[in-house]
């Protein structure tokens, strides 16, 4: 299903009346399935709103019947009225049909019509999508427009990053938009897709977009609303003043606007367009390849991090030697990603943000993915050998030890979704921390191949690694000699515009490395300096 598809669905359908907690929330973004179902109950409310539309059809004809034979004794009295009514069998049937037809019929029209399909329908308006559904989808959309650059106007054509994309947006999906970005307080965007979404109602069906409460001036008033927030105010009244429905309130609306400036009741958290992570992004998406300026890049064989790869090379990319970043190649098989495929798609729910301040696990805007630890409490034990396979291979690629934290995380992102720059270190105090110590290094591998975006984005080092099925991207957070933080780790993944994107990740922690790396350089800043010194 392409994204247009997902987007229209997820912005349309109204609020489900059912509240449930947001990690048991159903992702129509991400889960095959949980997509399948919206489509089947898609075709499955229109079957209904045909029957009761048939239903309605059907008394329709009958009352209209009931009017044909209504109808025949004055056709037949038509220009000879009082000859007709001397007659006194027509005039008994005028009498009893006046008296004794209307009452039933007065019931005949009050009888409720198609009952069944709207119980029907109510019964499913409980298994749609809630409205934080619809604010994440469109949170999704305004991630990828502000990361890719893109104009409203284009998207809502299906144009994404020089894709054409079948199927597009109506006046009412880019109107719920123009209200997403408005109460976010992104105003310009705004005002972009209310200008669309008030040419494409010209060119659709207005009466369908007035019955579920679109109207041209509600994105005229909300246009001028957003032209007005930024600081487009002449605009604004002149969009007013040509409009025949404003033309004599337009000044007082103006005045109202200037004098009520509307203030932001949703919060984003996002990154700034037009940095350097949006520029590599783009970039990235654009070339389908590693983006980087560096002219030491090579690729070699590693050969020398462990015995067993001796016999065994894996084929390395140096993308960087300060920080420390190799990509390395066909790393798992085919067999291996579809394993770790199945045995985590039963049990995939929303990633979480860990809080080392409190050593809490929260669901954050931050990270948009569904994910699951493995081994999983009910990993099989032909899975659990899969894992630790790789996990030995993991060690044996890095050279590190592995005794700390043995699970790793797989994640499934879907449209929109997206990891803003991060520094995989904490740099604080928990529990945990003080027993590991903070992330040394990170080794994160890529299950396939993202249809569109999803790249992985290190802004200060300007390297972009796009998606690449089987690879497995390594970068060292702490600085080998000294263990102080790497801040040019900052790293961040792009929000992905079509399809899925697997990947899976493993941390590796400081305290196993003790007696493998040996600081050279006193420390400055690090956890493994606090907790070595109260070892020692």
């Amino acid at each position: 299903m392409n994204f247009i598809i997902l987007a229209i669905f997820a912005i349309i359908l109204g609020p489900n009346w059912i509240a449930e907690g947001y990690m048991k929330r159903k992702n129509y973004v991400t889960s095959a399935e949980e997509k399948m179902n919206l489509l089947d109950k898609d075709k499955e409310l229109i079957i209904l709103l045909n029957s009761y539309a048939v239903e309605l059809e059907n008394k329709i004809n009958e009352l209209k019947g009931i009017a044909e034979e209504l109808k025949k004794p004055l056709k037949e009295a038509q220009g000879r009225e009082e000859e007709y009514l001397s007659h006194p069998l027509n005039r008994l049937s005028l009498i009893l049909q006046m008296h004794e037809d209307w009452e039933p019929l007065v019931k005949l029209m009050q009888q409720p019509v198609g009952q069944w399909p709207i119980g029907s329908i109510e019964k499913l308006r409980g298994e749609l999508p809630m409205q934080d559904d619809v604010n994440e989808a469109n949170h999704a959309m305004f991630r990828i427009i502000q990361a890719y650059g893109l104009e409203p106007k284009d998207v809502a054509r299906g144009l994404l990053d020089g894709v054409q994309y079948s199927g597009g947006l109506s006046a009412k999906d880019c109107y719920a938009m123009g209200k997403f970005s408005f109460k976010a307080g992104y105003y310009q965007i705004a005002s972009k897709w209310l200008s669309t979404a008030k040419d494409l109602l010209i060119k659709q069906p207005r009466k369908y977009h007035e019955m579920i409460g679109v109207t041209k001036m509600d994105i005229t008033l909300l246009l001028a609303r957003s032209l007005v927030a930024n600081e487009n105010i002449s605009i604004a009244r002149d969009i007013l003043m040509k409009d025949p429905m404003f033309n004599k309130t337009s000044k007082t609306l103006s005045m109202h606007f200037i004098k009520n400036p509307p203030k932001p009741t949703i919060n984003l958290e996002t990154w700034e367009s037009g940095g350097s992570f949006s520029d590599l992004c783009r970039s990235a998406s654009r070339k389908h390849s590693v983006v980087t300026n560096s002219t030491r890049l090579h690729c070699r064989y590693n050969s020398t991090t462990s015995p067993f790869i001796k016999l065994a090379p894996f084929r390395m990319e140096v993308l960087s030697l300060d920080p420390y970043i190799m990509l390395y190649h066909n790393v798992l098989s085919d067999f291996e990603i579809e394993k770790l495929e199945q045995m985590s798609e039963p049990f995939l729910e929303r990633t979480t943000v860990f809080r080392a301040e409190n050593g809490t696990e929260q669901v954050a805007p931050s990270r948009s993915a569904d994910g699951v630890w493995l081994p999983h409490r009910q990993t099989k034990p032909d899975d659990l050998k899969v894992l630790n396979r790789i996990e030995r291979r993991i060690a044996d690629i890095t050279g590190l030890n592995l005794h700390t934290g043995r699970q790793m995380q797989f994640m499934k992102y879907g449209f929109g979704g997206h990891f803003v720059p991060h520094h995989d270190y904490f740099d604080s105090k928990s529990s945990f921390l003080e027993e590991a110590g903070d992330r040394i290094a990170t080794v994160l591998f890529y299950l396939n191949n993202a249809d569109h975006g999803g790249a992985t984005v290190f802004p200060q080092l300007n390297l972009a690694v796009p998606t690449q099925k089987g690879s497995a991207l390594f970068w060292h957070n702490l600085k080998g000699e000294s263990y102080d933080y790497d801040i040019k780790t900052f790293h961040g993944a792009c929000p992905l515009i079509s399809g899925n994107k697997l990947v899976m990740t493993r941390w590796i922690h400081e305290l196993d490395q003790m007696f493998l790396l040996p600081t050279v350089h006193p420390p400055r800043n690090c956890s493994f300096s606090r907790t070595l010194s109260k070892i020692t």
